[in-house]
């Protein structure tokens, strides 16, 4: 049962009781008087002092129920009404009606006091609801804020990166028109400059938009055969060679996890500068995880840089797609480093813990 079921029940309890409470006391009056009725026709009238007095622990424990350790006044008076027209009986008090009366304050006792227990607490289950229901609506509240200021924030950064990107192209074809007609082999150098800048702020763009759309979509499971096929149609289509591990092994990760393979192979055509095979396989861990192998053939990473790699900013271009990539995978717990040998290629690796990995049969 969830909490808001459990909030439900509870409140509908309260109103439940509240209702009821309206006939306590009619309730309770009614049994007093039947009470009354069999102690004066019954042990006063017909002298039987046996059995009937049963019906006065119904009452005392009624009352109990309803009025807590109040029931020990009520315990008191019948049991001093037993022993008063006992001693009108037989002219003396007698053992009998002592211990009725001892058993009525005690059976008031032990019901007054697990009543007002429970009560107390019910009291304070209530007030606790009250003010969980109090913070739920002021969090809905600001949930709903939140995504009323989310959703602008996402319109005007769509609106104005688009207004953007619009511009842009017309500043390439503007600086590109411009190089064709311009003979000064100076100009065309800074003209060649200004469009590499503009490119820059191309990819600027591109990664605004990757970068909002993290954690967007809700992680799911992705076979990794299937990710790497897409990530073929992007490899030249001649010269590289791209080995893929079995179709079944999948990991629990953002949509984007397609954009990381594009990432890294990115970074193998641009910087390996010899790259001719690259490969994806899995390898078990020992600790129940599973380890998501990318490697290439390429001239690989310097020791020092194989952290700053994934700093946001850093290498020839954007410096953005290692930052990225690290950025996706950590959606769902996932983890990247590299660990390859300089000279010999990349070799980066995808921890993916226990439980965020699944082997599915091809019938499945």
């Amino acid at each position: 049962m969830g909490a808001k079921e459990e909030m439900d029940l509870l409140l509908s309890r309260e109103a439940l009781m509240a209702s009821f409470g309206t006939i306590k006391p009619y309730a309770l009056a009614l049994l007093i008087f039947t009470a009354l009725l069999l102690e004066y026709v019954v042990h006063y009238q017909l002298k039987i002092s046996v059995a009937y007095t049963h019906f006065f622990y119904l009452v005392i424990a009624v009352a109990g129920l309803w009025y807590g350790k109040k029931a020990i006044l009520l315990a008191l008076f019948f049991g001093g009404l037993q022993i008063a027209v006992g001693w009108l009986i037989s002219g003396s008090i007698t053992p009998d009606s002592l211990v009725r009366a001892a058993m009525f304050f005690v059976v008031a006792y032990i019901i007054g006091y697990i009543a007002d227990t429970l009560n107390s607490y019910y009291s304070m289950v209530g007030a606790q609801n009250r003010d969980l229901r109090e913070v739920n609506e002021r969090l809905a509240a600001s949930e709903h804020a939140f995504q009323t200021a989310n959703r602008k924030l996402n319109l005007l950064s769509s609106v104005t990166r688009h207004d953007i990107r619009n511009q842009l192209s017309a500043l390439l074809s503007y600086l590109e028109l411009s190089r064709m007609q311009v003979t000064d082999p100076a100009a065309i150098a800074r003209i060649e400059k200004e469009q590499i800048t503009a490119h820059a702020i191309e990819r600027q763009l591109d990664f605004m938009k990757t970068y909002e759309e993290i954690g967007v979509v809700a992680p799911q499971w992705q076979d990794i055969r299937t990710v790497g096929e897409r990530l073929r149609a992007r490899l030249p289509r001649e010269g590289v060679t791209l080995t893929l591990p079995d179709a079944g092994t999948e990991v629990y990760a953002d949509p984007l996890l397609e954009k990381v393979f594009e990432n890294l192979a990115e970074n193998s055509l641009r910087h390996g500068e010899r790259v001719k095979q690259i490969t994806i396989f899995a390898r078990p861990d020992p600790d129940g995880g599973l380890a998501l192998v990318y490697q290439d053939d390429g001239v690989g990473i310097r020791n020092e840089d194989k952290e700053r790699v994934f700093v946001k900013g850093f290498g020839k271009n954007t410096g953005l797609g290692m930052f990225l990539s690290r950025e996706i995978l950590a959606i769902t717990d996932l983890t990247i480093t590299e660990n390859g040998i300089y000279g010999e290629g990349v070799r980066f690796e995808i921890r993916i813990p226990e439980g965020k990995h699944r082997v599915v049969a091809a019938s499945e």
